[in-house]
């Protein structure tokens, strides 16, 4: 079977397509892995994580007054470290929230609902991928929890308990630190309560718990009635629930909420699902209203003024389509990644600094820095240090374009309805820009080259501006500021720092160094001190998956090194006591050499019968006895420091183990997604495979199929000439002999005989 002309130019298209996608590939690879140190806006500290979280909270609805207070003002007094607070700002580790008198406010972890009552103070102890660690001091906080991913850990830590949400579902937590009282109420879902003594409580579906102190001691029991708080989050449940845009983009992905309200879906021939916002001011562009700001530990972030101005900027790219600008989601992952910004700057000649523009009508050219959004199929490069791996996930949803990342040519690079600039002062001190500039020429965006070299942006200052105070009434008090949470149970009480020096406002927790999270989100119900008090039914133990085993393994290693411990504390304890046994004895042995000493005076001065020789021999007994105890106690001595460093060799081998274990699950889950890739890849080669043969077989068909109607037409053509020959044979007259005379022609009737004489 021969190829027709068109089918060999369809698979040299489709060849050619495949090869190019898979340079695409190779190009992105080498890209992260030769991505300049340059790039890093931060120095990075020893032992410090390379890549950044690739999850923050976001608050979106606050109603009265509601104060911020950043990870990065410890260098101001408290007082004046407090803001209004912002809605779009992202909000990550040692960040800290208060609402005021008669205020609320609701935010978002990934797909988790975090709302705030009045007079409520919470603060982000530890916040990344996998571990989200909260501080309530006071007030009330109602979670709706969506999801837990395997491995994700949920804790609220209170003056009194710590709360370690185990399943999906429906929590409230009230402090009231009048009584010293935490109440922990679980209308769904389930979860453990810590103390600080080591002692845990399971919560199960509509239970709730009532504890004053740290030791979990009982306490009154709350109000059984919902209040007007409740009935709020439940409305706010019942808006979320009801959201069109969790249909187009996962429910992890911070702030689709508001794109209901302010935009409208759509579905375009080239991007597929795509929304489109409906009101924005005049030459509006994506990235155009707002400020930039520099939150560590990523850099430079965008906050937007609107008040959708969240999950476009962060994720997903941007398109122009006609007149209108849209945000074109992708195919977000379940767990999307956050990025500051998506969006490439523009500088200099060569990448540098030196560009200089005029920003408003009449004004001087000064050094200025210019960037544009990034358009779908066009990665996003990190400002910041980070590992290939991060650069694949965070550009999960686009297929990167080739040119893109080899020549540094964009979409949006030369045009003027695209491109904001600012000067560099402005954009150092994060001025807000209200996109009323003029829109830059032809000429300055020729001039304009894209800047390779981040460490050409301004960095961030070592003096910042003070920050804008709030009034006395939106502070929260000092009290709520300074007053302790319940520690870690992994960390024994003695063991740890002073709680009112580690939570001590003036020095928040940082990201490269948060506070200890706790260990295993779910324990297993057999551990020993799992207790359920007489005010709560047992609830049946979560299936053990990997973080249950992991827990399980966990408080085995502990209830080990607890044993030691109190081995180490009783045989303490034993020398301890053989030590005063031997003190008494030899105190005893001096008083009778004292005496014998006496004796032996007095007998040398001849008022002293003779010494009796059994003294003399009790006398040296003692003595060989005393010896005996010293080097027994030597020896005791020196076996407590051989088991105390057996004990550090034991920890320090589990430590390895523990880390050979990650390692290896780290290994095994890049396995599983190698696999799972090479496996969609191999699905789409034989998709391609089944697609070309099918389009060969139309091919054939069709050409069979033509061969047949010019076979059929020739057969008709050739029936139609024998037909006529026969019409024609059929109607030809037949031949006379030779010699007879010519017939006469007939004469049609009517007609006269020309040939008759007249």
């Amino acid at each position: 079977m021969t190829t027709s002309p068109a089918g060999l130019s369809s698979l040299r298209f489709r060849f050619s397509h495949s090869y190019w996608y898979f340079l695409v590939l190779i190009a992105v690879s080498l890209l992260a892995l030769l991505q300049p140190a340059a790039w890093a806006q931060e120095p990075v500290q020893q032992g410090a994580p390379l890549d950044p979280p690739g999850r923050v909270a976001r608050l979106n609805l606050t109603e009265g007054a509601v104060s911020f207070a950043p990870a990065d003002t410890s260098g101001f007094a408290d007082r004046n470290a407090w803001t209004p607070a912002a809605l779009n700002r992202p909000l990550t580790s040692g960040d800290r929230l208060w609402t005021g008198p008669r205020a609320r406010s609701e935010l978002h972890i990934g797909s988790t609902a975090v709302r705030m009552s009045e007079q409520t103070s919470l603060d982000f102890l530890a916040l990344d991928d996998n571990v989200a660690q909260l501080r309530l001091a006071q007030g009330t906080l109602q979670l709706r929890v969506r999801a837990l991913f395997e491995g994700q850990r949920l804790e609220v830590d209170t003056p009194n308990l710590a709360f370690v949400i185990s399943q999906p579902g429906d929590y409230r937590l009230d402090v009231n630190p009048a009584s010293n009282t935490t109440r922990v109420v679980a209308q769904s879902g389930g979860g453990v309560i810590y103390g600080d003594s080591g002692a845990a409580v399971n919560l199960g579906s509509l239970q709730q718990a009532n504890y004053t102190g740290t030791q979990l001691t009982p306490a009154a029991p709350g109000a059984a009635w919902q209040d007007s708080f409740d009935a709020w989050t439940a409305a706010r449940d019942r808006s979320e629930d009801q959201s069109v845009s969790a249909r187009y983009v996962p429910r992890e992905t911070i702030g689709y909420q508001q794109l209901d309200s302010y935009g409208d879906w759509s579905q375009d021939p080239t991007y597929g699902a795509v929304w489109l916002p409906r009101a924005v001011p005049v030459n509006w562009a994506p990235y155009r209203v707002g400020h930039w700001s520099w939150i560590s530990p990523w850099g430079w972030t965008w906050v937007d003024d609107a008040p959708w101005g969240f999950a476009p900027f962060h994720y997903g790219r941007w398109a122009q389509i006609g007149p209108r600008w849209a945000w074109v989601p992708g195919r977000l992952a379940p767990r999307p990644v956050y990025a500051p910004a998506l969006v490439a700057f523009v500088g200099g000649s060569s990448g540098g600094v030196n560009w200089s523009i005029s920003i408003g009508s009449g004004g001087t050219p000064q050094p200025s820095l210019g960037w544009f959004p990034l358009a779908p199929g066009e990665a996003f490069r990190p400002a910041y240090r980070v590992s290939p791996r991060y650069v694949t996930e965070v550009n999960h949803n686009i297929v990167v374009n080739n040119t893109v990342n080899v020549t540094n040519i964009y979409r949006y690079q030369r045009e003027p309805a695209a491109v904001t600039a600012v000067t560099r002062d402005d954009f150092a001190r994060g001025q807000p820009v209200r996109g009323n500039q003029h829109l830059l020429s032809a000429t300055d965006l020729r001039r304009a080259q894209v800047v390779v070299e981040h460490s050409t942006i301004p960095q961030r200052a070592d003096v910042r501006e003070r920050p804008r105070p709030v009034p006395a009434a939106a502070l929260p008090p000092a009290a709520a500021i300074t007053r302790p949470v319940v520690g870690s149970r992994d960390e024994p009480r003695a063991a740890r720092p002073d709680n009112k020096d580690r939570n001590a406002r003036a020095q928040p927790p940082l990201p490269a160094a948060p506070v200890t999270p706790r260990t295993g989100a779910q324990p297993p119900a057999a551990k020993p001190g799992l207790a359920t008090p007489p005010a709560l039914h047992p609830v049946p133990a979560p299936a053990q998956d990997r973080s249950a085993i992991d827990a399980e393994q966990r408080a085995r290693r502990e209830q080990q090194q607890q044993q030691l411990q109190r081995d180490q504390a009783r045989q303490q304890g034993e020398l301890t006591r053989q030590q005063t046994q031997r003190d008494q004895q030899l105190r005893q042995n001096e008083e009778s050499l004292r005496q014998r000493a006496l004796q032996e005076q007095a007998q040398k001065n001849g008022s002293a019968p003779p010494i009796n020789p059994d003294a003399r021999a009790a006398a040296e007994r003692n003595s060989a006895l005393k010896a005996q105890q010293a080097q027994q106690a030597q020896q005791a001595q020196q076996q407590l420091q051989r088991q105390q460093t057996e004990l550090i060799r034991q920890q320090q081998e589990q430590r390895r183990q523990s880390e050979e274990s990650q390692r290896q699950r780290a290994l095994s889950e890049q396995a599983q997604k190698q696999q799972v890739l090479d496996q969609a890849a191999q699905a789409r080669q034989q998709q391609a495979q089944q697609q070309q043969r099918a389009q060969q077989d139309q091919q054939r068909q069709a050409r069979e199929q033509q061969q047949r109607q010019q076979l059929e037409q020739s057969k008709k053509q050739e029936q139609e000439q024998q037909m006529k020959r026969r019409a024609d044979a059929a109607n030809a007259p037949a031949p006379r002999p030779e010699g007879a005379a010519s017939a006469p022609v007939p004469r049609p009737k009517g007609e006269p005989n020309r040939n008759r004489e007249p």
